[in-house]
């Protein structure tokens, strides 16, 4: 490639583009042309730093060694920079390159690299700004993570995470008998009263409400609770309630507030007000325990529902397997979870891709709970959820990407652990279940998330 060629091409990358011709000719005569063949080495992990290597033709694919085995790190192409991190550390490489296809590349050795800096300060800004990017966002490798457990260590866990949410809905549930006679109870005191239809019509509608405004209200702040509390339970103490001071929490708790208990006061009239709040406020309560009791029996079924995914942890024959095919079978599978038309499904699928020798039904689980922990992060709000499939040297990589709030960075190095959700009521058991079919097909799962985005990255051999 011709001084000439290399300015051009040094032009269209925004890296770059600001530059001057003058600067752009510097770099084309100060910089080296290397070329590479399909496969040959890049970059070695551990080797220092050599210069700015700014990619004119081609594509390499970076990995870093865990352990014993290669972690794919980053694909880099035409227009990609690397080696400024390092240089502006003193650092070693931190990752291996290979070329995926013919690459040719212009090379800045360290002292030419801190020369053109000198000429060019803008520059430095620019590179700045490149490693940031590419330091984010959070990625966690799941060849990172600890050993499996051994199945005892997955029944030793197992046990308190069932126990706990059963033990904590039998409690709900007791409670929740006394709760319900005790509103009936009320509700019959309440209609010793003669009441008018108006006044069972507003009646009926309180607890309604109630549950609305439950639900439609953010969690207090302490000081904000406590100062709410005290409202309420003032303003139910001069009305002559005897225990206004026990009712008043379960009444905030619940989103209510001195201007609502106005409004009952209203409806309902002065006689009625004393009795209306004691019903209301087991009728309240008893909301709250059954969802107590939901939450307890949902956790539960969730972990049920994770341990029979199991089952699929055990080796099996392999046969060749259209990735494709298995991710369009998560999607008819949780299809129920699509109907409602707030997520969007985005395939952008290669179909040159190969098979990948795959367990019957194990493949398919795998990419079945990405699917579903995807959808799970989007939640009620919904989103997009995009599908991505692509070649990489010996490899077939899948991608479940979805826009949902992302995972938060000190949670990130916990993702792969049995049991641990960032959801609540989640079995926590997705990424593990996950992790250990592709690793028993040789492949790896990473996941890199920021706000707004969050990508579960599946290598498989080919």
């Amino acid at each position: 490639m011709g001084r000439e060629d290399i300015v051009t091409a040094l032009r269209r990358i925004p890296l770059f583009a600001r530059l001057g011709d003058e600067q752009l000719q510097w770099m084309a005569s100060h910089g080296r042309q290397l070329r590479f063949p399909p496969g040959s080495r890049v970059a070695l992990q551990g080797d220092p730093a050599d210069g700015l290597s700014v990619i004119l033709e081609g594509r390499t694919v970076w990995t870093r060694r865990v352990g014993n085995q290669d972690a794919h790190a980053d694909t880099l192409e035409t227009g990609d920079v690397f080696g400024e991190v390092i240089l502006f550390l003193n650092a070693p490489y931190p990752t291996t390159g290979h070329a995926q296809t013919e690459v040719c590349l212009l090379r800045l050795e360290p002292a030419a690299f801190w020369e053109l800096l000198r000429l060019a300060p803008s520059l430095g800004r620019g590179l700045m700004e490149v490693a940031s990017a590419r330091t984010q966002p959070q990625e966690v490798v799941s060849t990172q993570q600890p050993s499996p457990a051994t199945p005892g260590q997955m029944v030793a866990g197992l046990a308190p995470e069932l126990g706990n949410p059963s033990s904590s809905a039998h409690r709900s549930a007791t409670r929740l008998r006394d709760t319900l006679r005790l509103v009936s109870a009320r509700a019959m005191a309440l209609g010793q009263h003669g009441l008018s239809t108006a006044q069972r019509s507003a009646l009926l509608a309180l607890p309604v409400e109630a549950a609305e405004r439950g639900r439609a209200t953010p969690a207090l702040a302490p000081l904000e609770r406590n100062r709410r509390e005290e409202e309420v339970g003032s303003w139910l103490e001069q009305r002559g309630m005897m225990d206004a001071w026990d009712v008043a929490p379960a009444l905030v708790a619940s989103g209510l507030d001195v201007s609502w208990l106005e409004s009952v006061q209203t409806r309902v009239g002065e006689a009625l007000l004393r009795d209306t709040l004691s019903w209301l406020v087991s009728a309240v309560s008893g909301d709250v325990l059954l969802a107590e009791v939901e939450r307890g029996t949902a956790r539960v079924s969730a972990l049920v529902e994770g341990v029979k995914a199991y089952s699929f942890l055990d080796a099996r024959p392999t046969a060749p397997l259209d990735v494709h095919d298995s991710l369009e079978r998560a999607l008819a599978e949780l299809g129920h979870r699509l109907a409602g038309g707030s997520v969007t499904v985005e395939r952008e699928y290669d179909r040159a891709v190969p098979s990948v020798p795959a367990e019957a039904g194990a493949l398919d689980e795998a990419l079945t709970q990405l699917v579903l922990n995807a959808l799970e992060s989007l939640g009620e709000r919904g989103g997009a959820l995009r599908l991505r499939t692509r070649r990489e040297e010996r490899h077939v990589v899948v991608e479940v990407e979805d826009d949902g709030p992302g995972i938060p960075r000190d949670l990130m190095p916990r993702i792969f652990e049995p049991f641990f959700s960032t959801r609540p009521h989640a079995a926590g058991l997705g990424l593990d279940i996950s992790r250990r079919i592709i690793e028993r097909h040789g492949g790896d799962i990473r996941v890199l998330s920021e706000p707004g985005r969050t990508r579960v990255q599946v290598r498989l051999p080919a």
